[in-house]
């Protein structure tokens, strides 16, 4: 014959171990510091995005400015560029003299001459630039300033540009 024994004989006989009740207040609140260490590390490895959309701002603007510089020269057509606070827009004059979107012309780039905004708004004294119809005999400085960044963009004596940082 069968004989059932009743939970409650079994537990008597094996009574829990303090291992079966889950974790301990003691081991979690070593694996929340453990995670909060490891969050902490990961936030400080995190770079600084700011500094390199600032530098590709200004390397683009420099590309652009010394591309339509170089097209303006060889075609003959003046390309002028606003440069402002929220970006720069390039434009570009037809033979007959009227202005003309450089986006739907034949250029070597026509992506290039697209408008452009700088990732976040730029201190800097709103400017005109017409390429390839004026004669460049000295540097032209333009700062510009981006929250504690500080940039020159220069354009040299042959006309091409570059920046520095401050």
């Amino acid at each position: 014959m069968l004989i059932l024994e009743s939970d409650k004989e079994r537990d008597l006989r094996y009574p829990p171990s303090s291992s079966d009740g889950g974790f301990t207040l003691i081991e979690m609140l070593l694996a929340l510091t453990i995670v909060a260490i490891l969050l902490g590390v990961a936030v400080l490895t995190i770079p600084n995005h700011d500094e390199r959309y600032w530098r590709n701002n200004l390397d683009e603007l420099v590309s652009t400015l010394n591309a339509a510089q170089d097209e303006s020269q060889s075609s003959g057509i003046p390309v002028s560029v606003a440069i402002n606070q929220l970006g720069w827009r390039f434009s570009k004059t037809t033979r007959t003299g009227q202005a003309q979107d450089p986006t739907l012309t034949n250029t070597f780039i026509p992506e290039a001459y697209k408008p452009h905004a700088w990732f976040k708004p730029v201190s800097v004294e709103p400017i005109q630039l017409n390429l390839g119809s004026e004669y460049v005999n000295e540097e032209l400085k333009i700062p510009l300033e981006q929250e504690k960044r500080l940039a020159i963009l220069i354009r040299s004596n042959d006309g091409h540009f570059y920046w520095k940082s401050q």
